[in-house]
């Protein structure tokens, strides 16, 4: 038996962090909000969803580079967020 599904009716998967993320970027004051974890677990999935719904500004920045980021990068990553401001 083949059951049809119209996609409208599809809700997007919602990670239970979702909730968490979403709670934590509207407190005051505001800090930067890092989700780590391993490869392929939907940590960029998770972001780029919270964000959608996010009325404030953000700033997403990966770090899944090929070599491991050097404090001069993160710092970089920092004066960028700092710009970007509330």
């Amino acid at each position: 038996m083949l059951m049809m599904l119209e996609v409208s009716s599809l809700k997007p998967f919602q990670r239970m962090q979702s909730e968490h993320l979403q709670a934590r970027l509207k407190e005051t004051p505001r800090f930067i909000q890092i989700v780590a974890g391993p490869r392929q677990v939907g940590k960029t999935t998770l972001v780029k969803q919270v964000l959608e719904h996010f009325a404030g500004r953000s700033l997403y920045v990966s770090a899944d580079l090929p070599v491991a980021p050097t404090t001069q990068w993160i710092e970089q990553q920092w004066q960028r967020a700092l710009l970007a401001g509330p």
